[in-house]
């Protein structure tokens, strides 16, 4: 968020360097990098398992790592989109600061593409799931889905894309109606 506030700057620049670095890589080579890093040269992390929290952490990290990618640009955008907002500049003229602004009035409003991004990322991390679980070797759904695309049990596959499916329209569902709840202009819109 704070790129937002100064777009252009070094922290910008900086942090847009790295979220295209981070997002033009694919999710197992992110992986194969932090087990190469922190499993077998540091050695601070067992590289695979699921036995304690330990194992969890290069998994998460490797989903996180994708998602959050994305997510920086898109909230960095958002703030600076609401900063130049017309409203933005009546309540600085009216007295407030800028943070006493974008706090009160630019918040709610900045939140509004992030929730609904928030939503399409989903999509990107059952993708990631599969990758991780097979990389990590970690039981989960993605991995039941890989072993069952291998031995075309049809059966598995049309289950394990019901349920992602439901997911994936529940949590749009969501983002929804968390957009609806973040903008009552929108709500007055559905109502009539």
């Amino acid at each position: 968020m704070a790129c937002g506030f100064a777009p252009g700057g070094w922290l910008d620049r900086v942090t847009t360097g790295i979220a295209v670095a981070l997002a033009s890589l694919p999710s197992f080579l992110v992986g194969i990098g932090l087990i190469s890093v922190f499993a077998l040269s540091l050695r601070w992390l067992p590289p695979a398992g699921y036995r304690t929290g330990a194992h969890m952490v290069l998994p998460a990290l490797t989903l996180a790592l994708g998602l959050a990618a994305f997510s920086v640009r898109i909230i960095r955008n958002a703030v600076v989109e609401v900063r130049g907002a017309f409203y933005m500049t009546f309540a600085r003229i009216r007295g407030r600061s800028a943070a006493s602004a974008f706090r009160h009035h630019g918040l709610r409003n900045a939140a509004i593409p992030v929730a609904t991004f928030a939503a399409l990322q989903f999509a990107y991390m059952v993708d990631g799931f599969v990758v991780v679980e097979m990389l990590f070797n970690y039981p989960g759904l993605g991995e039941l889905l890989v072993k069952a695309l291998l031995a075309r049990d049809v059966p598995v596959v049309m289950g394990a894309g019901l349920v992602i499916g439901l997911v994936y329209a529940g949590v749009n569902l969501l983002a929804d109606l968390a957009c609806l709840a973040l903008d009552p202009r929108q709500a007055a819109r559905v109502a009539a």
